[in-house]
């Protein structure tokens, strides 16, 4: 969703993704590759340097997915510095679905050294060692008393599923009516990014990921390629090399079992909470 509303003339996104400011976390997590984790915007001004580039009459937005989370910190403050009138736009995803995508990514960044199975049995030991949420496969899907906290809160709660709405390309344009704003210009649509899965070729994989993932060298490029009209096809160049390099692996049956029993009651509770028919779109809760 970044890279496709970020095209949007009428939208202001900061480049820096997921600053956190509102969900006011220490930047003090441990576990691997804990960097990016812990990079947090702390202050109001640093917040507001993130939207020094936009133009007057953009929208201006951050998108952070910790704020879900974390929000029983980020309600409260959303709250005390914006209004209950703010927008908030929130995508959920089968939460079975969601856990082994976010195993994926870490084991695509090579920092996930365990088997899924056990990575699942060792998040009680990486919650009390301090780990960052991304690292919560089961916790993190527990969506029901996050979303409540919002709707309970504010006036205007976009609630998107990505089976419903971001893999048939219709989000962008829920996302565009629900703001009030004009399509995307012709010729501009959803760009697809961070994929994940197992690494085919190691060697490629750590050229993509760790040289062309480096944040400094990839700012420079962005910074260069944005003012050119070869930014977008960019993009979808390094997408179809990274998934040409990736492999997909079926979770086994016996864990997704377990964990539609772990997501079960829950599900529940949030088809409850927002009339939201989640179990057409999510069929392991039939």
């Amino acid at each position: 969703m970044f890279e496709t509303l970020n095209q949007h003339p009428g939208i202001f996104i900061p480049a820096r993704k997921e600053c956190r400011y509102f969900s006011c976390t220490p930047g003090e997590f441990a576990g691997p590759g804990p960097q990016y984790a812990n990079n947090v915007t702390r202050t109001l001004e640093e917040y507001r340097d993130l939207f020094k580039k936009a133009v007057p009459g953009q929208l201006c937005g951050d998108i952070s997915p910790d704020y879900l989370y974390y929000y029983q910190n980020a309600v409260p403050k959303i709250l005390n510095e914006t209004n209950a009138q703010i927008p908030i736009i929130i995508v959920l995803r089968n939460p079975i679905d969601r856990a082994y995508s976010s195993y994926l990514y870490h084991v695509r960044d090579g920092r996930e050294k365990l088997s899924f199975e056990d990575a699942l049995n060792a998040e009680e030991e990486r919650q009390a060692a301090n780990w960052a949420w991304g690292w919560f496969y089961v916790d993190g899907g527990l969506y029901a008393q996050q979303v409540k906290a919002y709707t309970d809160n504010f006036e205007r709660v976009l609630l998107l599923l990505f089976e419903q709405d971001i893999v048939t390309g219709q989000a962008a344009e829920k996302i565009l009516n629900f703001l009030n704003l004009d399509s995307l210009p012709e010729g501009l649509g959803n760009l697809q990014t961070n994929t994940s899965g197992y690494p085919k070729n190691r060697l490629l994989h750590q050229v993509t990921t760790r040289v062309l993932g480096d944040e400094l060298i990839v700012r420079k490029i962005k910074d260069a390629l944005k003012m050119t009209p070869f930014y977008v096809a960019s993009k979808r160049i390094y997408r179809k090399i990274l998934e040409a390099n990736l492999k997909k692996a079926d979770m086994a049956p016996k864990t997704r079992q377990m964990l539609k029993e772990k997501f079960q009651a829950d599900v529940a509770l949030l088809e409850e909470h927002t009339e939201l028919c989640v179990r057409k779109f999510w069929t392991d809760f039939w």
